[in-house]
């Protein structure tokens, strides 16, 4: 599988993680993408759709969709697509761009006509008809271009508080609050409504996402209660039920299939 990952133009940083392109992706069935926090747009080379597994059960989507801020895991079959183009936002980004607020995409996917109409089925036939990553990239960025209006999405008090809970050192809510000097009912209104989840949520999934990266880059079975307070938890009995809410899976369980991992939050639950 060749995986491309492209940063994006200066013009779109403030609302653009990367862009990256997927081409003679794996031939493994099951794949489980774990949550991130953070917004998805997902174009589909192989077949005008996007099918995903979740609590819910099977959901069918069209091929070129945005996948919300998640705070569970699915399922999706890797074979279905093994040619594929997204773009991942900052935490708040898609207002710039997708025009709608983080908040109203949470825990979803929606078909990318919903948001832009005619415009999305468009741009994937475009992609589709392109034979390079170089050009098919180029084409979604010229389009999030065009759309973008220059704005993050984020007010400065929640820009701090996404920087601040997305760190290594995670700060307690009430010390962010008085940082911001905001009132903490305020605060977590603001940032429900540009971020798409509360920021103790958001915060508890970025703890999530740091063990998990850890696990996945171990050469060997970590210790596992000091591996849990190395990394925030009280203790390891917190770490595996943050893990088992989150991913479905214990850390134990994720490190068996570490050595799977097919890109970033994604895990290869068959070789």
């Amino acid at each position: 599988m060749r995986y491309i990952r492209q940063p994006p133009p200066v013009a779109l940083r403030d609302s653009v993680d990367h862009l990256w392109c997927i081409a003679d992706g794996p031939t493994y069935s099951a794949e489980r993408i774990l949550p991130t926090g953070t917004t998805e747009l997902v174009i589909n080379l192989n077949a005008d759709v996007i099918t995903i597994t979740n609590h819910h059960g099977s959901q069918r989507f069209s091929g070129i969709a945005v996948c919300g801020p998640y705070t569970r895991a699915f399922d999706i079959d890797a074979r279905e697509y093994t040619a594929m183009v997204g773009v991942h936002f900052k935490p708040g980004g898609t207002r710039a761009v997708l025009g709608v607020p983080t908040r109203d995409l949470h825990g979803s996917h929606v078909d990318l006509e919903a948001l832009w109409n005619r415009a999305a089925a468009d741009l994937r036939s475009q992609v589709c008809e392109s034979n390079s990553v170089t050009q098919r990239l180029a084409l979604v960025e010229h389009e999030l271009l065009a759309r973008s209006d220059g704005d993050c999405g984020l007010t400065r008090e929640v820009a701090f508080a996404v920087r601040a809970l997305g760190a290594g050192r995670q700060p307690s809510i009430e010390s962010v609050v008085r940082e911001v000097g905001l009132s903490h009912r305020r605060l977590v209104q603001l940032f429900t409504t540009q971020v798409g989840m509360p920021p103790k949520r958001f915060a508890r999934l970025q703890r999530f996402r740091r063990a998990h990266d850890a696990i996945s880059s171990a050469l060997s079975p970590p210790h596992w209660s000091t591996f849990a307070v190395e990394h925030g938890y009280a203790d390891q009995s917190h770490m595996i039920r943050e893990f088992q809410e989150f991913s479905g899976m214990t850390p134990a369980h994720q490190l068996q299939h570490s050595a799977y991992v097919a890109k970033d939050d994604h895990i290869a639950l068959e070789p």
